[in-house]
């Protein structure tokens, strides 16, 4: 193949059919020179040299790629293509770097590795912001099955209540004691009938729903605690839930002797079911004035921060409340106006005469045990327990 190339001690051009770096004798001034290795070989008369592609074009081309990967993942925050990106565009500038006259487009793989690394370090960010709400629209969902829960029991309450004397379930009469008048579960021997003379207890009740094949114990569970519904396969075998980790609901105390108990003809905002009373189940002990007064406002354990607690109402609705003030209105006195809506609180007795002023959150029922004390001030007084 013939070569051309510039003789270096004339400064002619001399051609050689010879390789690069063998030495030839300048045919115009005689000295022995050497075929530079870069001398391209000249193509025989008539005929048309070939070209070859440079590389310079695979590596812009993977440069941009690059790039285009990296706005793509910072667009559609697909951190697996900013990956793909940062790959390329290291790839693309280690080879521009290394042989920056064969290859280019350095600013389109630098483009390609901050926008690629900008979709990856997006991923924590969007996990940062998406978490939370994520967390509130599962306790929202939570919160919506409690609820259906509820309104499903309150259903079988009517039913249960269509026979005479047409009222909410009550397994013993009235308990005219004022203290330990109140037994939560039936630890000792839960296949024995309770007495209907006996110590009242509200968790009898409420299984009474659940003994007429009514409802079931896991409508007795709200999902946004760590309660299990009751497993028992024969409802009838039995007359109470098994523990205080089977039931997240509170029903109405139905056994005062200063009110009438609740039925199909009560008031139709008489609450008769809510989730767990803070201050038996939910285990705060502080003083209600001060949890009254906290964020949590005295409401119920069972939902995230204690934000409020699901309330079902005579007439089977039920509504979400941020309060525990949720019962019948009643008169308020000026001093505890800031910390009342002026209606029953839901979870407590009145502390006073309950002709003075509606019960505003003054004195918990008392738990110990399996034994407590819940006295009504009077007709329009609710407390749900336990």
């Amino acid at each position: 193949m013939t070569r051309t190339f510039n003789c270096p001690a004339c400064d002619q051009t001399i051609s050689a059919e010879v390789m690069p770096g063998a030495q030839v004798q300048c045919p115009l001034c005689n000295q022995v020179v050497t075929v530079p290795a870069d001398a391209p070989p000249t193509a025989p008369p008539g005929v048309t040299p070939m070209t070859y592609a440079s590389d310079t074009s695979l590596s812009r081309g993977m440069a941009t790629g690059a790039m285009v990967c990296g706005i793509i993942a910072v667009a559609t925050c697909l951190f697996p293509l900013g990956i793909v990106a940062l790959i390329l565009g290291i790839i693309a500038l280690n080879r521009i770097s290394s042989q920056p006259a064969r290859f280019g487009g350095r600013g389109f793989a630098i483009a390609g590795i901050c926008t690629g690394a900008l979709s990856i370090l997006m991923v924590p960010l969007m996990i940062a912001i998406l978490l939370p709400s994520l967390s509130r629209a599962r306790e929202l969902s939570k919160r919506t099955v409690c609820a259906a829960n509820m309104r499903g029991i309150g259903q079988a309450m009517y039913i249960y209540a269509q026979d005479d004397p047409q009222t909410f379930p009550a397994m013993s009469g009235i308990c005219e004691d004022s203290r330990n008048n109140m037994r939560l579960f039936h630890p000792e021997d839960r296949a024995a009938a309770p007495s209907p003379t006996g110590t009242p207890s509200p968790t009898v009740d409420m299984w009474m729903v659940v003994r007429a094949n009514l409802t079931t114990p896991r409508q007795f569970i709200c999902p946004s605690t760590t309660d299990m519904p009751d497993m028992t396969m024969n409802v009838q075998a039995y007359y109470d839930f098994s523990g205080p980790s089977n039931l997240s609901f509170a029903y109405q105390y139905q056994h005062s002797h200063r009110r009438r108990t609740i039925g199909t003809s009560s008031w139709p905002t008489f609450p008769i079911l809510a989730d767990a009373n803070p201050y038996i189940k939910g285990g705060i002990t502080v003083s209600i004035q001060q949890d009254r007064l906290s964020p949590a406002r005295g409401n119920s354990v069972n939902h995230t921060n204690r934000e409020g607690q699901n309330v079902l109402y005579q007439d089977s609705h039920v509504s979400f409340e941020k309060g525990p003030d949720c019962g019948l209105s009643g008169i308020i006195s000026s001093t505890v106006a800031a910390i009342t809506r002026g209606r029953d609180h839901i979870y407590t007795v009145h502390a006073s005469d309950p002709r003075a002023e509606v019960d505003y959150g003054l004195e918990a029922p008392t738990a110990s045990g399996n034994t407590g004390t819940c006295n009504l001030g009077g007709k329009s007084d609710a407390c749900l327990v336990p």
